[in-house]
């Protein structure tokens, strides 16, 4: 970096550039894919399609948007006066963090495919996937709780990128048992079992990838400290 400082130093210095700025925003975008797929979900609980329908929509803009946001950041960034090494790092975690919402309106579209073929689902299991998207959805608000803290407070950064591994080992755990649940529910035809399925799958690598992003964070902080540490 041509002001010779790292990148948490470029993250504090530069907060409301239009980078920083934009990250923040992407970060804010990703986590509202995952909000509203948990309202579609929780409206499914409710037997309530249409409110399911509009989260979707809404869903399918948010993810949209942070796909603009994630292309303009790259262009930025290539711009800028970063090292290449830190600039390829906070490229990479910009792309996980674009798989999240990618994932997550992967798990939308299912959703949306399963209203439309009127496929029947019992309650116990909606619920079970609601417990599951409300737990995703803490993990990314988390996460930008994080990124948030990049730059400003590093025990912050590693406080809330922990809270997301928490979360996405809660995922882990549903993600066998409500597996389980699908293919021992008598009731669901075909239909249902495979996109439910898919639904199941949507959810767990959208996890994955909030993991991936908060992985990249905790090295990127640790990574900082330690240059700091030998200068």
């Amino acid at each position: 970096m041509s002001d010779k400082g790292s990148l948490l130093e470029w993250f504090g210095k530069r907060r409301e550039s239009l980078v920083t700025k934009a990250i923040r925003e992407h970060a804010e975008k990703v986590g509202d894919t995952a909000s509203e797929l948990n309202r579609a979900i929780s409206a499914m609980v409710k037997g309530d399609d249409a409110s399911a329908l509009d989260a979707i929509k809404r869903l399918i803009l948010s993810e949209k948007e942070a796909d603009r946001m994630e292309e303009m950041i790259s262009e930025e960034l290539s711009k800028g006066d970063m090292e290449s090494k830190e600039r390829e790092d906070l490229m990479h975690l910009i792309r996980r963090m674009d798989y999240i919402a990618d994932w997550a309106k992967e798990a939308g579209l299912n959703l949306q495919l399963m209203i439309e073929v009127k496929a029947k689902v019992p309650g116990h299991l909606w619920k079970r996937y609601a417990e599951m998207t409300a737990e995703l959805e803490k993990a990314t608000k988390a996460l930008r709780q994080s990124i948030d803290a990049l730059g400003v407070d590093n025990d912050g950064v590693i406080k809330y990128e922990r809270s997301v591994e928490v979360s996405e080992h809660i995922l882990d755990d549903m993600y066998f048992s409500t597996k389980k649940e699908i293919f021992l529910a008598s009731e669901l035809d075909a239909r249902a079992i495979f996109l439910m399925r898919d639904i199941l799958h949507g959810i767990e690598n959208s996890s994955d990838k909030c993991k991936d992003s908060a992985d990249i964070l905790h090295i990127l902080v640790i990574s900082q400290r330690h240059k700091a540490q030998v200068r």
